[in-house]
């Protein structure tokens, strides 16, 4: 037993952990009771699920829950009363695997969709991944699964870090995020699929409901929308478990699931790279960040970061959660982000502001400890955060009483005098968070009940009674409501000319009649009110008072108040006192108002609670608000796309969805629409701008802008921009820190670049005749010092390049030139006589060795030499031309002064003789004896 604990806290550590051991269904260990912030409380609530096997749950639009299992079963549970099995699928449920991701659509009540992410065995002991659409078969009750039609298949490879989180946004698309499939037990290189965006592995995806790629993604191509980069939102993921949608930026905020050391909460901009497995946290990852593949890899950093470990700040398996967006929690936690681990057993909160910048670093302690295992957050109707524990298989509602709404008691009689039997109906009191009701009925007397609609026979001692109603939410809270009841007296006939199930726009008539007749008093006066319901998104409802009315017909113009229903009610008393009502709720006409920028930004709609979607009333009056800079702090509000230029606009609602764009202009959107000519040279865009780490660039038909902070807004294009592309782009130069510039003699263009990996500042240029070509370094620094182009080595017409045996790295030049580098010599540079002299005698694998001088002018003037590292020269004279000079005979030559003795300069390289070898010179030779090994100088 205690090895097998052992290896469950190990898994735990490497993945997410209890998933990884489905075998382990026991107990779990016992812990101490949750620890929470003064004033609030968790309530447990079924999931239909069993412990250790739940993974996934989503609210369905009338409050009751859809669940998923690890082993395959989709449950439903109603608001009130026992859950059910739905389906059961076929899975694969090994390590992390199984039945782990749900998301209902957001237009479920009339297209009953769903999403479901799985795996399941194939032939030959494979498993595959998916990820489906499925319909919900049933009407008001949930009865199965039908229509699967599948999105994503990719083959498994391990048992872990698989397809695992589902978000359906409000827009109708879906996100889908999926882990790297790699053996976390190891250093895998397969986990560098994560970073190459053919393949779908460690990503978000963006996709439509069909599948497809969604046309705002940073790497679609509207002529293979289906292509896998097209559905690529961002890369460089292990395990990103969960995430959600921020309301207001609209991007995701996912938890990475760590390797040794770090778990990280990500938030995800269009075409981020969190580099994995290259880097864990902001930290190279041993092992990982040496591999080729990792050469050049750029972190995105997350927002925060946690260390492995038991300790109180410590933790071992991310789950990102949602930001609180309700009211009832205290003001620290009004907009704060909820993230947990579940191995651990903790929550943590922080905020961030409207460009994704930590504003309150996470609790250090956190403050919510001992919460059970939560693997999937969501907000209950007042927003409320609850999360799925998976070790206990129960939803746990985080809340805070204080300041929980009372629910309101409505309660309604009808009496059948002949049996002195009194039917009572609670079934129109609602609660104003949301919450499932419980109902007890006080019959007046000393008997009682429960349930929503109950009957009740009165004896024949009681003439007139008082019925209590109470109805308690979830947190205790309770509201109660009085009927006056005569069993011997039939109770008033109140019927209404229903209008329907049509809704209504802003302003709009509505119309109710009733017909009021008792079987004791014939006809009665008619009273009505009116109340105007206030629910924003169904959570923290709260009513006013409309105006009151009477006779049968009575008529009010729907409210133009947001987020509202019109509730119309009917009301008689007989002569007994006996009352009677209905109630006609108008309904609002609504339709999606959506935000939309092309820049991930902060667009609010403030009377919706700051979203930038939502349904909304026709007719209704909205003020929506843009933030003045983006979210990638740089990218500066423009317009919408109605034409206005003020970031806070008003909107009426028209007989429609209505999506307004607010145009944000990136530092190369300024650029390109400031400058005529620029636009001119580059033609039009032919894509999105990407973001990749640090970098932005965009592409155009004859070429790309590319930016970043350090180097502003440059341009490339042609040849220039096909090699730099070909040898890595800015991930190996960095982006351009000039523009494409003409060089001065007008032969020539080139970028520059400020780095490479290391501190290496770069170059590409071009002409004509060489093509383009990098230099870079040492090599480009001594070029630099010679002149650029301009000096004796002309344009490069090579790339820097190594040399066969290892030790050097080179570039030829136009002007028959060369410059070479190695550890012991630096860079120095060769040209003209010289260098064609070294050529002739093979380069650096002659007797000469590298060049360890550049090109130097004797002290007479007259000649000019290199040295190079094996010991030997090259002189040159236009006299003699250029001229090898080394080993025993160079020695003897430096000795009697160079060029300055009377042997002046080398006439003849280095040439066999009788009996050795031997150096002309124009003032004598010097003679090796190959026998005796002396060495002799004599004149002419």
């Amino acid at each position: 037993m205690v090895r097998s604990r052992a290896l469950v806290r190990l898994f735990a550590v490497l993945s997410v952990s209890i998933l990884l051991l489905p075998g382990w269904v026991g107990a779990p260990e016992a812990s101490a009771a949750p620890t929470l912030p003064s004033g609030f409380v968790l309530r447990d609530q079924p999931s239909g699920q069993a412990a250790f096997d739940l993974t996934d749950f989503a609210y369905l639009p009338d409050g009751s829950v859809l669940s998923i299992g690890k082993s395959g079963k989709v449950a439903w549970v109603p608001t009130g009363g026992p859950a059910r099995t739905i389906a059961n699928l076929p899975v694969h449920d090994d390590g992390d695997l199984g039945l782990v991701g749900l998301a209902v659509a957001p237009d479920f009540a009339t297209s009953r969709r769903l999403y479901l992410a799985w795996s399941f065995d194939t032939s030959g002991g494979a498993f595959t991944m998916r990820v489906a659409r499925w319909t919900v078969t049933g009407t008001d009750v949930p009865t199965g699964l039908a229509n699967e039609r599948v999105l994503v298949d990719l083959p498994g490879f391990h048992n872990v870090h698989g397809i695992s989180g589902l978000v359906a946004a409000p827009d109708g698309t879906l996100w889908i995020s999926i882990g790297d499939a790699a053996d976390f037990t190891r250093m895998d290189p397969g986990a560098l699929r994560s970073l190459d965006l053919d393949q779908l592995y460690g990503k978000i995806l963006h996709v439509t409901p069909d599948g497809a790629g969604v046309p705002g993604n940073p790497y679609f191509s509207a002529a293979t929308p289906n292509a896998n980069r097209s559905k690529v939102f961002s890369s460089g993921y292990r395990s990103p478990f969960r995430f959600s949608l921020d309301p207001r930026l609209g991007l995701p905020i996912v938890g990475d699931v760590g390797w040794n050391t770090w778990e990280e909460v990500d938030i995800v901009r269009p075409g981020a790279n969190h580099a994995w497995p290259c880097w864990e946290g902001n930290t190279p990852t041993p092992g990982y960040s040496g591999l080729a593949g990792c050469a050049g890899v750029v972190n995105t950093p997350p927002i925060t970061a946690y260390h492995h470990g038991s300790g109180a700040d410590e933790g071992n398996s991310v789950t990102a959660g949602i930001v609180y967006s309700g009211s009832s929690y205290p003001d620290e936690y009004r907009g704060a982000f909820f993230f947990g681990d579940y191995v651990t057993q903790k929550i943590w909160t922080m905020t961030y502001d409207s460009q994704g910048r930590l504003v309150r670093a996470p609790e250090r302690p956190p403050k919510f400890t001992g919460v059970g295992g939560p693997v999937k957050f969501a907000a209950a109707a007042n927003g409320d955060i609850v999360f799925a524990d998976i070790h206990t298989g129960n939803l746990r509602r985080l809340s805070y009483p204080g300041t929980n709404a009372e629910p309101v008691a409505v309660a309604t009689s009808s009496t059948e005098p002949s049996t002195r039997t009194v039917t009572f109906d609670g079934a129109g009191s609602y609660d104003f968070d949301g919450d499932p009701l419980a109902y007890r009925w006080d019959f007046g007397d000393g008997t009682s009940q429960t349930g929503v609609r109950v009957t009740h026979a009165y004896g024949a001692e009681v003439e007139r009674a008082t019925a209590r109603l109470t109805v308690t939410d979830r947190l205790g809270a309770s509201a109660s409501a009085d009927v006056t009841v005569v069993p011997g007296n039939h109770s008033p006939e109140l019927a209404m000319t229903d209008p329907g199930s049509r809704t209504f726009a802003v302003g709009e008539p509505v119309v109710a009649e009733v017909t009021a007749t008792d079987a004791e008093d014939g006809a009665l006066p008619v009273a009505w009110t009116t109340l105007i319901r206030h629910c924003p998104e169904e959570a923290t409802c709260h009513a006013h008072p409309g105006s009151p009315g009477g006779g049968p017909v009575f008529t009010v113009p729907f409210t133009d108040h947001q987020d509202s229903r019109v509730e119309i009610t009917a009301t008689v008393t007989d002569s007994a006192g006996v009352t009677a009502s209905r109630t006609y709720v108008a309904m609002p006409r609504e339709h999606r108002l959506t935000l939309k920028s092309a820049v991930p930004a902060a667009l609010s709609i403030p009377a919706e609670g700051g979203v930038s979607t939502a349904m909304v009333t026709e007719g209704a009056t909205f003020e929506v608000v843009a933030e003045e800079i983006a979210a990638d702090g740089v990218s500066t509000f423009a317009n919408w796309s109605d034409g206005r230029t003020t970031r806070t606009v008003t909107v009426t609602v028209p007989a429609g969805d209505l999506t307004l764009t607010a145009n944000y202009l990136t530092p190369i959107d300024r650029r390109y629409q400031a400058e005529p000519a620029l636009r001119q040279r580059l033609g039009v865009p032919t894509g999105p701008e990407v973001a990749d780490g640090t970098v932005r660039y965009r592409p155009y038909t004859n070429g790309r802008l590319y930016w970043s902070a350090e180097t502003g807004v440059k341009q490339m294009e042609g040849e220039i921009l096909a090699r730099y592309l070909a040898l890595g782009g800015h991930r190996t130069f960095g982006p351009p820190a000039t523009d494409e510039t003409a060089t001065p003699d007008g032969i020539g263009r080139y970028n520059h670049f400020p780095h490479r990996p290391g501190p290496m500042q770069s170059s590409i240029y071009w002409t004509p005749s060489t093509g383009a070509h990098v230099v870079y370094g040492r090599i480009r620094v001594k070029w630099a010092a010679l002149g650029w182009e301009r000096g004796p080595m002309g344009y490069p017409t090579t790339g820097e390049t190594g040399t066969p045996d290892g030790v050097a790295r080179y570039n030829h030049f136009s002007k028959k030139a060369s410059i070479y580098w190695t550890a012991q010599t630096d860079a120095k540079a060769i040209w003209g006589r010289i260098r064609a002299k070294w050529a002739q005698l093979d380069w650096e694998r002659s007797p000469l060795g590298y060049p360890s001088t550049d090109e130097t002018a004797t002290p007479d003037g007259v000649g000019r030499y290199n040295h190079f590292t094996k010991g030997g020269s090259v002189y040159w004279t236009t006299q003699t031309d250029a001229h090898a000079v080394y080993g025993a005979i160079r020695q003897r030559w430096a000795a009697l002064g160079w060029e300055r003795s009377y042997l002046r300069y080398p006439t003849t390289d280095e040439v066999s003789v009788s009996g050795g070898r031997q150096n002309n010179f124009q003032g004598g030779y010097v003679f090796w004896n190959s026998t005796t090994g002396a060495v002799t100088d004599r004149r002419w």
